[in-house]
């Protein structure tokens, strides 16, 4: 039986400051259930891990690269450390985790100081996401139209519960995106990486024969490994504009579902 312990204190999300007047809040987004915990992956300075977004407002911007969200319900977020013993140690999200996109709407990046890892004498990180995880943007300076409580409220609740239904029809898609993030999570972060991790990474994290999206995410890779083998991108690169095409189609049925008021 693992023993949990809790550390860390709830803070305040923090505004963003040094842009433009002419600048508005980009969309709320919401964030594809994960399938289990995911452990993130660690660097000279932080540990992180993509995982799959949405979004919620279509008549607001996509956001930038880098743009910074804090998680509307932290209660849909679970942060987990895992010592050398199996003891896994509670963590608070609001306090340790940062959140960013990380390409416009259809994937973000949650990360963690890797100074934790000494700090409460981890050896792992690993973060869950549960049922209607919804991201809102943090306030910017001169704001020129600013999310409200109530277009937060309205994403969060009656939006939110329309893309899960409208999400669910297409789980297939959804379950490619997920393992399709699992492999460029798997992937190094910057930079090419050796022909060996190339070749095992689709045995070392895909799912079982059978699951869902097993067969659209294994197409994918393949088309994938074989367009980068000789160098023009990376494979991670192009496993992205995957995952993204696989996410924007569920993403417009979402938006046509709103505009039919269906």
């Amino acid at each position: 039986m693992f023993r949990k312990v809790v550390y860390g204190l709830a803070v305040a999300p923090l505004l963003a400051f040094g842009t433009t007047q002419a600048e508005a809040a980009p969309q709320i987004l919401g964030v594809i259930a994960s399938a289990g915990p995911v452990e993130l992956n660690c660097d000279y300075r932080e540990c992180g891990a993509q995982f799959t977004s949405y979004c919620l407002e279509q008549r607001r911007n996509s956001p930038d690269r880098g743009t910074p969200y804090y998680i509307y319900d932290t209660a849909t977020v679970t942060l987990e450390g895992v010592r050398e013993d199996g003891t896994v140690v509670a963590l608070d999200v609001a306090d340790l985790l940062t959140v960013s996109t990380e390409r416009g709407h259809s994937a973000i990046r949650m990360t963690v100081s890797k100074s934790i890892l000494r700090e409460f004498d981890l050896a792992a990180v690993r973060l869950s996401i549960g049922d209607n995880a919804t991201l809102v943007p943090e306030a910017i300076a001169g704001d020129r139209r600013p999310h409200t409580e109530a277009d937060i409220a309205l994403a969060a609740g009656p939006l939110s519960a329309l893309a899960k239904q409208v999400m669910t029809r297409g789980f297939a898609k959804i379950d490619a995106a997920r393992v399709t993030a699992s492999l460029i999570n798997a992937l190094p972060a910057r930079g090419r990486t050796t022909e060996s991790v190339r070749a095992a990474v689709w045995q070392d994290v895909s799912p079982a024969t059978g699951t869902p999206g097993y067969e659209l995410a294994r197409q994918g890779f393949e088309r994938c490994y074989d367009a980068t083998f000789v160098g023009l991108s990376s494979l991670r690169q192009c496993l992205g504009s995957v995952h993204d095409k696989f996410i924007s189609e569920l993403n417009v049925n979402y938006w046509q579902s709103i505009e039919t008021g269906s």
